[in-house]
């Protein structure tokens, strides 16, 4: 069961480190969302004060100019009189887009900027598509107090923009108006830092229609973060939405860049677990040659102490061996003497029958004992070569050659009288090969089993002479 747990380690492991990493990364964009939400609110709120510290102070420059426009005594309404007062406002409060002098009939007569004269000079305000546009015009005429207009598409400048219009009050009549021309897009670029833009996607809304988004409106989505934050921007008369959404640069939601530090946690988490296999595989590899050497050890000293027994039971088989061979040797000497009984008695009586004898012994029967005496000699030497036969294994053997021819010769001698009677012929190669023996007598026993059995294939298969050599 242990090692069956073992294995499942590395697993463990992993999903441990792994979900120790997720822990810190989810807590780590939980951090930075929190950092990105303050800060983009912090970021609303400064565009909120900005825009309408903007317009408050562009709304009161109107207000100023209109004051020093029918302040003098006596009046004086002329055009360079506007034009420079026009200037002064534009070039020192930045954010109109133009300021125009509008007659009591709503027909627009003077433009600052003139590069705007061309597109406004002598258009009626009520010939304006929106009709609201009209209206507004109208109300400021009849309550004698500014009043703006709803964002819409403006003739100076282009794009999405309002008017103010100011009515000029002398004795009790409306003299004519102050028309502050006013493009949102300008508003916002006038007031708002260009790291603003490069952060946050900035849109605003009036009655809910939207009226400025830095950027395309097609942007790519994959930049959404997922959360927004909402400011209303109040100045007189206007009343706009904010929402205010950061880019990637300053968090970067789900998107794959917010993946790579979980990736590398998890990375991280394999490469842990790997390195705890393999410690593990590791260990177990120790364990297994740990074990295999002391089995290796076991079995090498049962393996010697085999060795010892049987060595041991060799000392003891070759101890008795030698107690054998003694035994033998012993038995060996004492046949070999008692045979050697015989042949003494024989070769005495064979010397007391030619010493007593010798005049009447005939020439064959001389021969016949020298065939006896030679016979028991023959009889002697057997004896002996089995007496050293007994002790083979304890003398070191030396060989020479012999020739073959002449060892026939000394058995043929030994067996002329068994040849004779039979009626045998022999005949003897000269040259016949050497032989290598220890001695001599091993050689000429060899010869006598030869011709012996010579003799024995003669009678059988009736061969009348035998070939020496063949």
């Amino acid at each position: 069961m242990l090692p069956h747990l073992k294995k499942l380690f590395p697993l463990a492991a992993f999903f441990l480190f792994g979900g120790i990493s997720l822990v810190l990364w989810q807590n780590q964009n939980n951090h930075q969302r929190e950092l990105a939400f303050r800060y983009t609110e912090t970021s609303a709120e400064q565009i909120q004060i900005r825009i309408q510290g903007l317009m408050n102070a562009r709304i009161a420059s109107l207000r100023l100019l209109a004051q020093r426009w029918v302040e003098r005594t006596p009046p004086d309404f002329r055009r360079q009189r506007f034009l420079r007062f026009a200037e002064a406002i534009y070039t020192h409060y930045p954010g109109f887009t133009a300021i125009n002098w509008v007659d009591p009939a709503g027909v627009i007569r003077w433009v600052f900027p003139p590069t705007g004269e061309k597109s406004a000079k002598d258009r009626s305000i009520h010939d304006h598509r929106d009709s609201h546009y009209g209206k507004a015009f109208e109300k400021a005429g009849q309550d004698h107090e500014y009043a703006v207009t709803p964002c819409t598409e403006i003739h100076q400048g282009g794009g999405v923009g309002f008017d103010i219009f100011w009515p000029l009050i002398y004795a009790g009549k409306v003299q004519g108006y102050l028309d502050g021309v006013f493009q949102v897009r300008l508003i916002v670029d006038t007031c708002l830092a260009k790291k603003i833009f490069e952060d946050y996607w900035i849109r605003l809304y009036e009655n809910g229609r939207l009226i400025y988004l830095n950027g395309t409106e097609g942007r790519d989505r994959t930049e959404e973060t997922g959360f927004h934050v909402h400011r209303e921007i109040r100045f007189s008369g206007k009343t706009w939405q904010l929402e205010l959404d950061p880019k990637t640069t300053i968090f970067k939601g789900t998107g794959l860049q917010n993946y790579l530090p979980l990736s590398f946690g998890l990375a991280v988490s394999a490469v842990l677990s790997f390195l705890l296999h393999l410690l593990l595989r590791r260990m177990d590899m120790y364990r297994e040659s740990r074990d295999h050497a002391i089995h290796e050890v076991r079995e090498r000293k049962r393996a010697e102490a085999e060795l010892l027994e049987r060595e041991n039971r060799l000392k003891a088989l070759l101890a008795e061996l030698a107690d054998k061979n003694a035994e033998l040797e012993t038995f060996v000497y004492t046949v070999s003497h008692d045979l050697k009984t015989p042949i003494v008695t024989i070769e005495g009586f064979i010397g007391a029958m030619r010493e007593d004898f010798r005049d009447l012994i005939p020439e064959e029967g001389e021969r016949y004992l020298a065939y006896i005496s030679d016979a028991a000699l023959k009889m002697e030497s057997l004896i002996n070569d089995l007496l050293e036969l007994s002790r083979i294994g304890r003398l070191t053997e030396n060989k020479s050659n012999f020739s073959f021819a002449g060892i026939v010769k000394e058995v043929l001698k030994e067996l002329e009288p068994q040849i004779r009677a039979r009626g045998i012929e022999v005949q003897i190669r000269e040259d016949l090969p050497a032989c290598l023996w220890r001695e001599k007598a091993t050689g000429a026993g060899h010869g006598e089993s030869v011709v012996q059995r010579g003799q024995i294939y003669r009678k059988r298969e009736f061969i009348p002479a035998h070939r020496g050599g063949s």
